[in-house]
């Protein structure tokens, strides 16, 4: 039975897939770049391998230690997870320092946890008009959702909804933001819920489904969130880095949720094909079954791409 510390904080997407590609052998060292409950470090740690579990949310550093704690498994798993905080664009120096040099396998979840969207009070979700716009995956990182809002001017806001969010009326919530602070700073989610849907029901004369509008309200926050943590920049300075931290034959899985990230994973997997540095396993990405929606509703939109170190 695989242990999954996942109930209430997260369920791994795509967790046997993940287990098949990486192929998991007794006593070898793994990755899971992207912690968050534990449950890809948890699953492979059961099937035998040694596993680093990095994440830069002390939330999720604090669930599964505290998990490991409670299930006293001295001789177990809880001795085959080593945890340690860390931002996985700097994947190689903190895998380094806990000496997994080497390994077999890494895994990279680029979704947000069911905890951050539901429990951490940061304002990853537009449906929590009542949480403060931080939205910072490391708390002790400096710049929030609100001073992106507050202080960039409408060019740079335009720039970051188009690019990260793909949204067609960038321009217009960008001006109805510039508009609204100056009138009232923009500190909680439901300030911005308000404008982002004043400002769509105007430009198109109360045309605008609730579903349409809930779905721009999804994009431009993940913008932010994108952003605040750099992830775009981070996503790429990892991938490479998990390169140069396999061991030959090792397999680096990716789990992506939009067009963005899985675009990037695509082009750095067959950049480095041609480089003959790696060998790319899955040539149409694993994306989610049925039985695995109908349990996990927010797993619908992930992909698992696969690559080998040659």
């Amino acid at each position: 039975m695989i242990l999954q510390p996942t109930d209430s904080y997260h369920t791994p997407v795509l967790l046997s897939e993940v287990l098949d590609g990486l192929r998991i052998r007794f006593g070898a060292k793994y990755i899971d770049a992207t912690l968050g409950g534990g449950g890809y470090a948890f699953a492979i740690a059961e099937n035998g391998g040694k596993v680093l579990g990095v994440d830069r949310d002390n939330d999720a550093l604090k669930w599964v230690s505290e998990r490991l704690e409670k299930d006293k498994l001295e001789n177990g798993v809880k001795g085959r997870i080593v945890l340690s905080k860390g931002n996985f664009g700097n994947l190689g120096s903190t895998a380094k320092e806990a000496d997994f040099n080497k390994v077999d396998g890494i895994v990279f979840d680029l979704g947000m946890s069911t905890h951050q969207l539901e429990s951490s009070g940061r304002g990853f979700s537009f449906r929590k008009t009542g949480e403060p716009l931080d939205m910072r995956m490391d708390i002790n990182t400096d710049k929030t959702a609100a001073y992106i809002l507050n202080s960039y001017p409408k060019e740079k806001l335009y720039e970051i909804f188009s690019k990260y969010a793909e949204e067609l009326n960038s321009g217009a919530i960008a001006s109805a933001i510039v508009l609204a602070r100056a009138i009232k700073p923009i500190v909680n989610v439901g300030q911005l819920v308000d404008i982002v849907s004043i400002s769509l029901h105007r430009r198109l004369e109360n045309k605008y489904s609730e579903q349409k509008i809930n779905n721009s309200l999804a994009r431009i926050f993940q913008s932010l969130r994108i952003e605040v943590n750099g992830e775009m920049k981070n996503l790429v300075n990892g991938l490479s880095q998990a390169i140069d931290l396999l061991s030959p034959k090792g397999r680096l899985c990716i789990v992506s949720y939009h067009s963005l990230e899985d675009r990037l994973v695509k082009i750095f997997f067959r950049k480095n094909s041609r480089e003959k540095r790696l060998n790319i396993v899955t040539k149409r990405p694993i994306t989610v079954k049925t039985s695995e929606f109908k349990i996990n509703k927010r797993s619908r939109s992930g992909k698992l791409r696969i690559a080998e170190k040659v």
